[in-house]
């Protein structure tokens, strides 16, 4: 069965790349789209949206460098990130004079759902904050202490 988080977390990452098309900034003659508003950020959210959409594919199956971290992992701390630095773009630093328009929303609304399809909630079960990494399998180990 597939999980929820799985899902969202995949369309979190597609919503993502789609709004990158989109019109962000309006005003005066013409839209600027993500990629052409954004300097280094657009290929950063476009980085982001792709690890999402892996991560929904592979879903804790693969390492991202480490063993102990996987995609979804690595999913959830960019989408995390990512939210921060779009609704900081949105609330602090967008262009003077331009409207936002419907592909900021949409990002903001994407990377909310990749970290929260992404996301670990096994600590609001019982898990540990922190859990050992020393076993072989880190996922065995986190499951055994969630038992």
């Amino acid at each position: 069965m597939k999980s929820p988080g799985r899902l969202i977390t995949g369309a979190g990452g597609a919503l993502l790349l789609v709004s990158l098309l989109l019109p962000w900034a309006g005003g005066g003659k013409t839209d600027q789209t993500g990629f052409e508003l954004l300097t280094i950020a657009d290929v950063f959210l476009l980085t982001v949206g792709l690890v999402a959409i892996a991560a929904a594919l592979a879903w804790g199956r693969f390492g991202l460098f480490r063993p102990d971290l996987s995609l979804n992992g690595a999913a959830d701390l960019l989408g995390l990130v990512a939210t921060i630095a779009v609704a900081w773009l949105l609330l602090f630093d967008f262009p003077p004079g331009a409207s936002r328009e419907i592909g900021a929303f949409l990002a903001l609304l994407a990377t909310i759902a990749i970290a929260g399809g992404a996301g670990d909630y096994s600590p609001l079960r019982g898990a540990p904050l922190f859990p050992r990494i020393g076993a072989r399998d880190p996922g065995k180990a986190r499951r055994a202490q969630i038992e």
